[in-house]
């Protein structure tokens, strides 16, 4: 950058000789470096008024914001870039060689400075640009919840890299810091290991998807609907309408039941005893016809009833159906169970208590 200064220098110096009258001669350099920001100034607005005039337009008529966005980031850094520029150069007619290297040092952070400004905010808009689109058409919160965090990650990672150039810039030797942040990281990490694991774990259900929100789920001892999947926790409510709230960390090292998977369908099973000498045959046409005739009910699979065994003080059989969601579960079991005992009663199907028969033997 340095010999390209010095080669432009060479070439304005020599034009403007030959242009200034004599007594303006000893005022040349003032009047070069003048002239050569006013310069910088005037072509950084020409390409500003091009950009909001033309390109903005071009962007508009795209489908994708990100073009537009991007626009309106890097429009103010080119334009301070120019002016920059020219006052680099400019320096170049009033500062000596040695204050011209500090001067030239400046510079440079500063152009550092507005490339990573201007690469963090290009990554970022993508970031959220692309991952809003993906995020869209999944149900879970989860990425919706990562794409700031990851878009703030990736910003750090691009500022932190710009710094480390700024300093190496400057002359300061950047691996004994690096060692220390490392440590300093390792110790910070150690301290947060819990939080950092709960946050990892989020991204291994955005990745895996075992469940997603609005499923049936059940870990450990907690069963309900997921309600929302966060980055560090799973919020379940239960099925007795209170909140459970999961650290993620635990969703990832624990069995998950999820009664959504592969489909809502589920299975409801209604057990219930008929007195012995009942007509079994009689007891299923009659269990099967409740069965049938409920609209909650699929009618494929078909629902079936099943002699399970001989009971102490009755025969037990079992009505498996299923149902289209599992939020119905506890409706439709008993509206089936209200449906069995009624059809029982009707038909004369003896429902007995359960019975014990004590003999005695006389001595």
């Amino acid at each position: 950058m340095t010999n390209e200064t010095l080669k432009i220098e060479e070439i304005i110096d020599q034009s403007m000789t030959g242009f200034l009258p004599e007594y303006l001669i000893p005022y040349k350099n003032l009047l070069l470096a003048v002239l050569i920001v006013l310069a910088s100034v005037i072509a950084a607005k020409i390409i500003f008024f091009f950009v909001e005039k033309y390109f903005k337009k071009l962007a508009e008529k795209t489908e994708t914001k990100a073009d537009d966005l991007i626009l309106v980031l890097i429009h103010k850094p080119i334009y301070y870039a120019i002016i920059l520029l020219g006052v680099q150069i400019a320096a170049g007619y009033l500062l000596s060689a040695g204050f011209m290297g500090y001067f030239t040092k400046g510079v440079a952070i500063l152009f550092i400075a507005l490339f990573a400004y201007v690469i963090a905010g290009i990554a970022s808009i993508m970031i959220t640009e692309v991952g809003s689109k993906i995020a869209s058409k999944t149900e879970s919160t989860l990425d919706d919840e990562a794409l700031p965090f990851l878009s703030k990650l990736v910003k750090f990672g691009i500022y932190a890299l710009g710094i480390m150039i700024v300093l190496s810039q400057l002359g300061v030797e950047i691996t004994p810091l690096v060692a220390s942040l490392g440590i300093a990281g390792f110790a910070i990490g150690f301290a947060a290991k819990d939080t950092i694991g709960n946050l990892l774990a989020g991204f291994f259900i955005l990745a895996d998807r075992p469940f997603a929100r609005g499923d049936r789920i059940q870990v450990g001892s907690f069963t309900g609907e997921v309600i929302d999947i966060g980055l560090r926790t799973t919020k379940i409510q239960t099925l007795d309408h209170t909140y459970v709230i999961i650290p993620n960390e635990k969703m990832v090292i624990n069995e998950v039941t999820n009664y959504a998977l592969p489909d809502p369908r589920l299975k409801v099973s209604v057990k219930f005893g008929v007195a012995y000498g009942s007509d079994v045959e009689k007891v299923k046409k009659t269990v099967m016809t409740v069965a049938q005739m409920s609209d909650s009910v699929l009618k494929d699979p078909e629902p079936q009833v099943f002699f399970k065994e001989f009971a102490d003080s009755s025969l037990n059989f079992m009505l498996v159906a299923w149902i289209g969601t599992f939020k119905d579960q506890f409706k439709v079991t008993d509206e089936l169970n209200t449906g069995v005992y009624n059809a029982l009663n009707r038909e004369k199907i003896e429902i007995p208590y359960p019975t014990q028969t004590v003999y005695l033997r006389k001595e």
